[in-house]
């Protein structure tokens, strides 16, 4: 886990030059993490509203379901422009990094500015996700922390590999480039191997839910809220996994004398 820390600090650090830029992107990630965990609100709004309606009156149930629908939407087109607006930051710091480097930015540095921005928005919605289901079930909030970081460190040691063996690949004993069948395939078999343990982590995280849950120790509001914000976990840790596998590889090529266009 930490070298997944320490990776994408420096990245961060080599490819946003200091001051507004960096302020920019971690703003874009907030804004990012903050429309996801808006989701899980407009879903307690659904569920509560599902769960009453046999007790709500018909032109407040209408109004309630179209609020619901229209801060969906608003959510969804605000996610459309912060991805956006994200090239056109990345575009503005290479520009304002091309000062101080004297050359532009190549096509695996821009593929690692993604990934990076990618990471941070991945890392803060895994926190804002901790501390809604924090507020809502502290025990299970427990559990599921300690899932989470399990997940993390066995992504990490992979990270960690996956770092080596792109660099080892960039260049094969004969002098030659290896395939791209074999550095994509080493990268892809790694992001699949996160994304496989963090399904199961995922999976025994849904089944502490509905032990508890059949217990009657959560409501089944909260359940189901819960539920949805435990996908959207494992949503962030796959997307994490894969990312990390390909700043990998992008990072591989910016070490590389000649641009890699793959």
């Amino acid at each position: 886990m930490l070298s997944i820390v320490r990776e994408i600090k420096l990245g961060f650090t080599e490819l946003f030059p200091g001051g507004r830029f960096r302020y920019v992107l971690v703003v874009l990630s907030m804004l990012a993490a903050t429309i996801s965990v808006s989701e899980l609100l407009v879903m307690k709004f659904f569920v509560n509203i599902v769960v009453q309606e046999g007790e709500i009156e018909r032109n407040r149930f209408i109004l309630l379901g179209l609020g619901v629908a229209i801060f969906f939407i608003m959510m969804r087109v605000s996610q459309y422009y912060q991805r956006i607006y994200r090239v056109k930051a990345f575009a503005r710091s290479f520009k304002s990094l091309r000062k101080l480097k004297k050359r532009g930015a190549k096509n695996p540095e821009w593929a690692m500015a993604f990934e990076v921005s990618n990471i941070l928005t991945q890392a803060t919605q895994l926190s804002a996700v901790f501390i809604f289901i924090l507020i809502l079930e502290p025990l299970f909030a427990l559990a599921n922390f300690i899932v989470v970081i399990v997940v993390l460190a066995v992504v990490g040691r992979l990270f960690g590999k996956q770092l080596q063996v792109q660099q080892d690949l960039r260049v094969s004993r004969d002098g030659k480039r290896a395939r791209p069948q074999k550095r994509y395939g080493a990268r892809i078999r790694a992001a699949e191997s996160g994304s496989l343990f963090a399904g199961l982590g995922i999976a025994t995280l849904l089944g502490l839910l509905l032990f508890m849950s059949y217990n009657g120790d959560i409501s089944l509001t909260n359940t189901l809220i819960i539920f949805f914000g435990t996908r959207l976990q494992n949503g962030s840790l796959t997307s994490t996994s894969r990312s990390l596998m390909r700043y990998a590889k992008a990072k591989a090529g910016a070490r590389s004398p000649e641009e890699d266009d793959e």
